[in-house]
């Protein structure tokens, strides 16, 4: 009933913490793989801010890695809509 195929793809335990780096195949990622990036940018996301507001980071340097989160975010979660 069960074939083994090359096509499969494995169970990545990264999730959620996943990057552009970490997809098999950067021209060409899975859903799977984006829906994992856009959940490991919005958790960065959270995390920065928590840090800006406990102080861990300056404001200054915080909104800028906000904006690089919210840029990155925005252009993997263009790929989705994407014609294919």
């Amino acid at each position: 009933m069960f074939e083994s195929s090359d096509n499969l793809l494995q169970f990545k335990p990264k999730y959620p913490h996943t990057l552009p780096q970490d997809w098999q195949d950067r021209d060409n990622p899975t859903i799977y793989e984006i829906s994992a990036t856009l959940d490991t940018l919005k958790s960065m996301y959270v995390n920065q801010v928590k840090d800006m507001t406990t102080g861990i980071i300056s404001t200054e340097q915080g909104e800028e890695n906000l904006r690089n989160i919210a840029t990155n975010y925005q252009s993997i979660k263009s790929i989705l809509f994407q014609p294919r």
